[in-house]
């Protein structure tokens, strides 16, 4: 995120806790997992084509090249599928699966959860707003003073705003949107009202490239 950006979202996440007793963190990830696995899966996958288009290129329309030079196309497809699965988002979310991703995300929101701190307020009221970007998810966790009010299906409208704005490239846009939709989720369970415990974990927003 810009530094307008990150000002953008500072202002919101102070607007809504000024209304609040729980405290709101938003957090953006490019992509909460190296996944190595895309790269070697994607060249596997480039070699694999090459070699099934030669034999049907040998089958149907046989091509008088010498071998070692047919040969070479088999290692030029990996390298291009390894291009693919390192670079290409589409391309690397179907060689990770959506199973992989989900835990991925699950287990990197809990990583920042704990290690920044959210765990340890006063009121034990901090709450995470987790989106990954790579594989387009959001997550949502509360500490357990909020979560002993506040269902778990209370943050969809959080989740739906800021993956909707996300896609469109608008990040910032759908931190504060998440944010918003978050507060009033809060109001509405009996969080609204003047701060108790100060602002323990600051107004700014998480960032993280997941490597």
């Amino acid at each position: 995120m810009t530094s307008g950006d990150r000002e953008k979202v500072r202002g919101a996440v102070a607007a809504a806790e000024a209304g609040l007793t729980a405290e709101i963190v938003p957090c953006v990830f490019e992509q909460s997992s190296p996944y190595p696995e895309s790269i070697w899966a994607g060249a596997g996958a480039g070699m694999s084509l090459a070699v099934g288009a030669l034999f049907l290129l040998d089958v149907l329309h046989p091509v008088w090249l010498p071998l070692s030079r047919l040969i070479l196309w088999v290692p030029a497809a990996g390298l291009a599928g390894a291009a693919l699965g390192r670079w290409c988002g589409p391309v690397r979310r179907a060689l990770i699966g959506g199973a992989r991703m989900e835990a991925a995300v699950a287990r990197r929101a809990k990583e920042v959860f704990f290690d920044r701190g959210i765990a340890r307020t006063a009121g034990r009221d901090g709450v995470l707003i987790f989106a990954s970007l790579l594989e387009r998810r959001v997550v949502v966790l509360a500490d357990e003073a909020v979560r002993a009010k506040v269902p778990p299906a209370a943050w969809d409208a959080a989740v739906a705003a800021m993956t909707a704005l996300a896609a469109e490239g608008r990040v910032a846009d759908g931190l504060c949107a998440a944010v918003g939709k978050t507060a009033a989720a809060l109001s509405a369970a009996g969080f609204a009202g003047k701060p108790a415990s100060g602002n323990e974990l600051g107004d700014e927003p998480l960032t993280g490239d997941g490597a």
